[in-house]
């Protein structure tokens, strides 16, 4: 009987810890909600290697083109990887990232 309640109440406590857990990630920061007013200002390209944020930089150019850019929608990421091989053994790898998106800036 012991037995039977501690597999029953270890069950009850698992449940509990799984059915608390949220698949929310924050911040949420664009919503497609139809309260939520922006106007589109342009489209923004940046192209950059694996090694920087790509999507740090996709903003730093919007920004510079549309100084009242608030954020990136519709981001779309191309990969283009060139191995270099030597004989029958790669030697060399580049990756390349091109990165485009739509800047829009929220109507308060």
């Amino acid at each position: 009987m012991k037995k039977v309640f501690g597999f029953g109440l270890s069950c009850a406590v698992l449940l509990l810890v799984l059915g608390c857990r949220t698949m929310i990630t924050a911040p949420f920061v664009y919503t497609n909600n139809e309260n939520t007013k922006f106007e589109i200002l342009g489209e923004v390209q940046y192209e950059g290697g694996a090694e920087t944020d790509c999507y740090a930089e996709l903003m730093r150019v919007a920004r510079s083109l549309y100084p009242d850019c608030d954020y990136m929608i519709d981001i779309m990421i191309d990969q283009k990887t060139v191995k270099i091989y030597l004989l029958f053994w790669m030697v060399g790898e580049t990756v390349t990232y091109t990165m485009r998106g739509t800047a829009i800036k929220y109507i308060r």
